[in-house]
């Protein structure tokens, strides 16, 4: 059973190396490696081709966009490309267990299944803590777990089975850079035919890379994430009993970009999908809080509040010593 490995590569000169030295050394010979340059302004693609040098018998492919596309093109771009079976994605700024493809494959061919989680670490330093989320090995239940917020729903979270891509026509949206993988792996989930989870932490989510989209707030970003919430309405629109879901779902998001956004973007933010009252089920206390500010439109407050949040949460993380180079 071949897996292809889709790596793409924006800004990461400090991260790159280890990536690539992660795959390269996995224990599972039958893979393909496909990194997806995205016009990368820094040294990343030099450092990853003296990495893959010291690697000529693993199967390696660089692709290159002439300009930069984003990161769901550069998601697609690999997508497109790969070959194998089952396909994995990896964040050039994250790294994997030298054993997770061989793990990940002995459960293909153990459940059949079309889409297989994984649990993963969360990375600060050298500290970290293991992320689990919730499941349903029911693919329709799973779909929901991962609309309302309940589990990460990102794609290096996700092995899935390159033909159900090409099956659903589902692939990451070219511009829809935030939100890209929340808009898909929940729709591609819906589809499968089974699901299954990997109990074992193989992925390193690697928390110390400011410059990553997860970590960067911007109008334009408000504005895909809006677009990615009303994809998944029109989507979920004929299933009632996914309604809960969505709408938790739909509120996590709008919360969390309260939270980190600007107070001027809070006009941008209300206008996201999501109607009152707030469904706060998969919501810390904290996110709670928050939530019922927002709708109640209370800007001044929100925003005191979300700055204090965010002062108190970076004090402690300097605590746990989270906060130096990853």
């Amino acid at each position: 059973m071949k897996l292809s490995v889709v790596v793409p590569v924006y800004g990461v000169e400090k991260y790159i190396a280890r990536c690539a030295k992660s795959l390269l050394e996995q224990t599972y010979a039958d893979k393909e490696i496909v990194f997806v340059d995205d016009a990368s302004p820094d040294r990343s693609v030099e450092i990853l081709k003296q990495v893959l040098d010291d690697y000529p018998h693993v199967q390696t492919r660089i692709l290159s966009h002439a300009v930069n596309l984003g990161l769901a093109a550069t998601r697609k771009t690999g997508l497109d490309a790969a070959t194998g079976e089952y396909i994995v994605s990896v964040d050039s700024d994250d790294y994997l267990e030298l054993n997770a493809l061989e793990l990940l494959a002995q459960k293909a061919r153990e459940t059949k299944a079309e889409v297989i989680a994984l649990d993963c670490w969360f990375e600060w330093n050298n500290r970290r803590k293991v992320y689990c989320g919730d499941f349903s090995a029911n693919m329709y239940e799973y779909s929901r777990i991962l609309l309302s917020g309940a589990a990460l729903p990102n794609m290096w979270r996700h092995m899935i089975r390159r033909d159900l891509y090409i099956r659903t026509g589902l692939y990451p949206i070219e511009g829809l850079n935030n939100g890209e993988d929340y808009v898909l792996t929940p729709r591609l989930c819906w589809f499968a035919q089974s699901v299954a989870k990997m109990e074992t932490p193989l992925y390193h989510y690697c928390q110390m890379n400011n410059g990553s989209i997860t970590h960067n707030v911007s109008e334009s970003g408000i504005r895909q994430l809006t677009q990615a919430l009303e994809q998944l309405s029109v989507f979920y629109a004929d299933k009632p009993d996914c309604a809960r879901a969505l709408q938790a779902g739909q509120w996590l998001k709008k919360v969390d970009m309260f939270m980190r956004a600007d107070k001027q973007a809070y006009a941008l933010v209300d206008h996201m999908p999501g109607s009152l009252p707030p469904v706060v089920d998969t919501m810390t206390l904290f996110q709670r809080i928050a939530a019922h500010m927002a709708a109640r439109k209370s800007w001044n407050l929100l925003w005191i509040y979300s700055r204090c949040y965010a002062g108190l949460l970076e004090t402690i993380q300097i605590l746990k010593g989270r906060r130096r180079g990853c």
